[in-house]
C-alpha cells in the first residue's frame, strides 16, 4: 500500500507545524473522493479547506469552493489559523 502525500496532506502537515494549538484532520468526501482539511480552534470552525488544482480554497457544503487562500501550504496554514483567530507562535532568533 502506498501513501499519497498530496495537497491536502501537505496543508495538514503545515497547519500542525505552524499552529500546533489548533485541531486538524483529513476528511475524504465520499461523493467526490477528494480529501479536505478540517481545521478548528476552540469553539471556532470547522474551517474546511480543499485544493482546486491551483490553490487552496475554503469549501462549504452549500456553496462549494469560495475564498482563496495562498497556493503555498505554509502560507495557507498561516491564513487558516488567522481566519480562526489562533495565535501563530513566532520563533525568536537565538543569541
Amino acid at each position: 500500500m502506498s501513501m499519497v502525500f498530496g495537497p491536502a496532506e501537505r496543508l495538514d502537515a503545515a497547519v500542525r507545524r505552524i499552529a500546533p494549538q489548533v485541531s486538524v484532520s483529513l476528511i475524504r468526501d465520499e461523493e467526490t473522493g477528494l480529501t479536505r482539511v478540517h481545521v478548528t480552534y476552540r469553539n471556532r470552525g470547522p474551517l474546511i479547506l480543499g485544493w482546486d488544482g491551483q490553490t487552496y480554497r475554503r469549501w462549504t457544503p452549500d456553496d462549494g469552493y469560495a475564498a482563496l487562500l495562498p497556493p503555498d501550504p505554509d502560507d495557507a496554514a498561516r491564513r487558516a489559523a488567522e481566519m480562526l483567530g489562533a495565535r501563530i507562535p513566532t520563533t525568536a532568533p537565538r543569541p
